[in-house]
């Protein structure tokens, strides 16, 4: 008897190895990947950019060799960079904390999406918030976060 409740048990699960994930789901797999290489490519932008606007001031230190920044060290590096650069003009000052919001944002989404990740559903798939609440996120909702998380790139890269 104990074997019988073992297997149904096993058919309860929910979960499922990726691999065992059909080509239906190929969208969804897709899309969580591109939320994941956005987010890094953000990173790597904003990096990138730090170094150019302290080469431009004359700092050519590396800031962060040892260990990679968090994105907060980046936003204050950024901050003050542009605060240094630009004392008259708080305009892009303004922007940066209107892009900082935006991404705090998109960061909770991400979060979500990671450390929440439950099961695919019908055109999307279901998460676990850090309440434990199931929330239903669609492909449309994930696809227009990634292109949001794209465009807040975009705007960083042009302060």
């Amino acid at each position: 008897m104990r074997g019988v409740s073992a297997e149904l048990a096993q058919d309860d699960k929910v979960t499922k190895p990726v691999a065992a994930y059909a080509p239906e789901d190929a969208a969804l797999l897709c899309g969580i990947g591109r939320l994941v290489c956005a987010w890094t490519m953000l990173e790597q932008s904003l990096e990138a950019r730090l170094a150019e606007l302290r080469e431009t001031m004359g700092d050519v230190r590396t800031v962060g060799a040892r260990t990679r920044p968090t994105m907060t060290k980046l936003m204050t590096e950024l901050r003050t960079t542009v605060a240094m650069r630009d004392r008259r003009n708080a305009n892009a000052l303004a922007e940066i904390a209107d892009v900082e919001r935006d991404m705090q944002r998109i960061d909770r989404f991400r979060a979500l999406v990671m450390g929440g990740f439950q099961q695919p559903v019908p055109d999307g798939f279901l998460c676990r918030d850090i309440r434990n609440n199931v929330q239903q996120i669609s492909l449309d909702q994930l696809n227009d976060e990634i292109v949001a998380l794209e465009q807040v790139a975009q705007r960083l890269l042009n302060i």
